[in-house]
């Protein structure tokens, strides 16, 4: 995901790189927020406390639809971006972007 954020970072003008930024700044702390969850079930592992799958499961999976939810609204912002000033562009956000 790292080469999408850059790739629409490229796209956004300069007043909103910070934007892909903030993005990426965010899918850092997720992947921080990963690694803790497994060294969390590591340790615990070594106390012979085995995980539970079905938790396991749903973790990964909220983490990867997060990720997916935050990448879609930033296509979504750089799609308003690039047609601002566009009448016949039918707006992402109808509160407009700036």
């Amino acid at each position: 995901m790292d080469k999408r954020i850059e790739t629409l970072k490229e796209k956004l003008p300069d007043n909103h790189k910070e934007v892909a930024v903030l993005t990426s700044h965010i899918f850092d702390a997720l992947d921080k927020l990963t690694t803790e969850h497994r060294r969390y079930v590591g340790i615990s592992a070594a106390a012979k406390i085995k995980p539970n799958p079905d938790e396991e499961k749903a973790f990964f999976d909220t983490i990867y639809q997060v990720k997916t939810l935050i990448m879609s609204e930033l296509e979504k912002t750089v799609e308003d971006i690039e047609h601002k000033g566009d009448k016949n562009w039918d707006k992402n956000y109808k509160d407009g972007v700036k």
